[in-house]
């Protein structure tokens, strides 16, 4: 019986997480001091329709570019070479080129097409 439930449990959290890790979401914050949740890393930044954590230009979250989770990029006007991430991440790593011009800047992290707040 306690198997049964373990693996159930096991399971289910599989499901959960496979569930939350395929759309994006972008570190929603707020830019008001002592409320804004962002790594210090970071900058919470006006994206049209909300605020979001974006990392600093030429910077990213995580040697895995194709980690949508953690990080990715918008193809926002103006936003395209930043990476955003969810609150509380850093982001300390040099991306590939940090030199590039800024259409070519982090080229290597995935483009996310929609993020979700």
């Amino acid at each position: 019986m306690h198997f049964s439930i373990i693996a159930l449990v096991i399971t289910t959290a599989s499901l959960v997480t496979a569930d939350s890790s395929t759309g994006a979401k972008c570190g929603t914050c707020n830019p008001i001091s002592g409320e804004n949740w962002c790594d210090p890393s970071t900058s919470c930044i006006n994206t049209g329709k909300s605020f979001h954590c974006a990392c600093r230009a030429g910077y990213k979250a995580s040697h895995y570019n194709s980690d949508m989770y953690h990080q990715f990029r918008l193809p926002m006007p103006n936003y395209e070479f930043l990476v955003f991430v969810p609150e509380g991440t850093a982001c300390n790593i040099p991306c590939d080129d940090i030199y590039a011009a800024p259409s070519d800047l982090c080229k290597e992290v995935k483009l996310q097409h929609q993020c979700e707040a």
